[in-house]
């Protein structure tokens, strides 16, 4: 592989996206990486009470924040200070003035439904708590109601989902990355409004199977266990739940890299209130957020217990560009 084509790892950890615009050159991408690698964090942590508990979230806030807000859930077993340095949003957030906050699970998990989380376990309600996190952002920065998403890996996708079904009121979309719909959560999901979505998926994830069934596989811990629907189930629910047409629309994006990967973009169209739904399947990808390789032997434990980083993919610069363009009406 080129030099300029290899990623450099923000932090020794699982998961990165990377941070650049798409109408930014790779090479532009990869010199900003370099640049944030040594940059101390730019998020406050905030605390607030809830359901009893003192609750917390790191916030972001841009030198001129244009009154959007994203809210970014940590994978499971993971932390909000995780979740900044992989994620990359604050360089995106910065150039494109949005808010970002980063809240942190009960146990290092959220209660997406699936009933085997650490914070499923404690009945902690995270729908609530993600509500009283964006009116506890609003009460000291300018905050757009109108543009307010949620996105999160792993149990923080799975979660996404979650909060897509049960608090339409509040967000105006959602991103669920490695990450489809608990089974449990499916049957009763039936949002206020048509709810915008976007997926990131692996079609050889061994933790969130692509074809649905158990979480955990190679992975253990805070967040295992319980029941997901498939990739395509869970499309079809939001398809069905938006009004869309039956039949996606199915784009083969180019091969930059040839890593093994490939992306196949499948997009809903007619949906009511123009709530999209789209999907980026990854043939070959594993439990990753692309475009993230890790370096030298943390890559190679990555790789083999989470399988293929895709890099022909750049997942926030999809994951913004699809909120770029919603609302809640």
């Amino acid at each position: 592989m080129k030099p300029y084509l290899r990623f450099a790892a923000v932090a020794a950890a699982v998961w990165s996206v990377s941070v650049a615009a798409q109408r930014e050159t790779l090479r532009e991408r990869l010199a900003e990486r370099r640049a944030a690698r040594g940059a101390a964090t730019t998020a406050t942590r905030v605390t607030l009470t809830f359901q009893g508990m003192t609750r917390s979230y790191l916030l972001h806030v841009p030198p001129a924040p244009d009154g959007a807000l994203l809210l970014a859930f940590h994978g499971g077993g993971e932390t909000p200070e995780n979740e900044e340095q992989i994620s990359g949003f604050n360089t995106l957030a910065d150039r494109e003035r949005f808010l970002v906050a980063y809240p942190e699970g009960i146990g290092k998990s959220w209660a997406d439904g699936r009933g085997t989380t650490n914070a499923d376990k404690q009945g902690v309600d995270d729908v609530g708590f993600a509500k009283a996190m964006v009116n506890d952002i609003a009460k000291t920065h300018a905050v757009d109601r109108a543009r307010v998403y949620a996105t999160g890996a792993s149990n923080g996708g799975i979660f996404s989902n979650t909060l897509g079904c049960r608090a339409a009121d509040t967000f105006a979309a959602v991103a669920p990355v490695i990450g489809t719909i608990a089974t449990a959560v499916a049957p009763t999901c039936r949002p206020s409004s048509p709810m915008p979505i976007v997926g990131v998926q692996g079609v050889a994830d061994p933790v969130v199977p692509f074809a649905g069934g158990t979480v955990g596989g190679t992975l253990e811990g805070a967040a295992a266990g319980g029941q997901v629907q498939s990739s395509r189930a869970t499309q079809e629910l939001w398809r069905s739940l938006n009004g869309c047409s039956a039949t996606a629309t199915e784009t083969t994006l180019p091969v930059r890299v040839q890593d093994g990967t490939s992306v196949t973009k499948r997009e809903y169209g007619g949906c009511r209130n123009s709530a999209s739904v789209v999907w980026y399947e990854i043939a070959g990808g594993g439990h990753r957020w692309p475009p993230h390789q890790a370096s030298a032997a943390a890559e190679r434990m990555a790789d083999r217990l989470l399988g293929v980083s895709s890099q022909n993919l750049d997942a926030s610069d999809v994951i913004w560009s699809f909120f770029q363009s919603t609302r809640r009406r």
